[in-house]
């Protein structure tokens, strides 16, 4: 029984191992995996607070701002 339930918890946390690798980017800054649920491209981490560009991945800038805003 005990080794069933470990099985089912490994299983579950390749799964959400999985699905962070999939459907996050890191923050440049604090290497936090943030997940974007839509809008534009200008993310605001919520732990370290930086802006960054969802698309490049770079601190947010003016042509971040110009060329990605929207995607």
């Amino acid at each position: 029984m005990v080794e069933e339930e470990a099985s089912r918890r490994g299983r579950w946390e390749q799964e959400s191992l999985l699905l962070i690798r999939t459907s996050t980017k890191k923050c440049p800054s604090c290497l936090v995996p943030v997940e974007r649920n839509g809008g534009c491209m200008h993310m605001q981490c919520s732990v370290c607070r930086a802006e960054w560009c969802w698309l490049c991945g770079v601190l947010w800038n003016r042509d971040c701002m110009g060329n990605h805003w929207f995607g």
